[in-house]
């Protein structure tokens, strides 16, 4: 028993390893929300604040920095039948685009995949998509196997 635990610890510090070095080795995305005008103004200011240190601004140059928006789920509208027209809304707030139908395949966007991200799947559920770089752990590949949840990569 003692020997497979020791395997385990040894495969999890290698994987958390070679995880630590390909996250160093990328730059991350922050993530930043800008659905409205003032969201947009905030984080311009953000970056005009950060910009006065010189490090910032050759980190942002060299693409180690990038900025990513955060993309929030669309919440459905439940709309009334009337006989009245719709107005149009006015330029400055953003149309947001509102689907009944929910996506098709559960995604996961973590590096790591663990039993507990393969458990909070639902019920039924038999495909499941994660980054083409992720790893998943031992455990995570035999829930998944046990479940008869399909692994599928994404292309970026």
């Amino acid at each position: 028993m003692n020997d497979l635990r020791a395997l385990i610890r040894t495969l999890l510090a290698e994987e958390l390893a070679s995880l630590r070095a390909e996250m160093l080795a990328q730059p991350q995305a922050e993530r930043v929300r800008v659905g409205s005008e003032s969201e947009l103004t905030e984080f311009a200011l953000m970056v005009a604040r950060r910009a006065q240190k010189p490090e910032f601004l050759e980190a942002l140059e060299a693409g180690r920095i990038r900025f990513a928006p955060e993309v929030a789920a669309p919440t459905p509208v439940a709309k009334s039948v009337s006989p009245e027209p719709e107005r149009p809304q006015p330029a400055s707030q953003p149309r947001s685009i509102v689907s009944t139908m929910p996506p098709t395949v559960p995604e996961l966007r973590k590096n790591l995949v663990t039993e507990r991200d393969i458990a909070a799947v639902a019920q039924g559920e038999t495909r499941l998509r994660v980054m083409k770089t992720a790893r998943l752990t031992p455990l995570a590949s035999d829930e998944a196997r046990r479940r008869g949840i399909r692994i599928e990569r994404t292309l970026a």
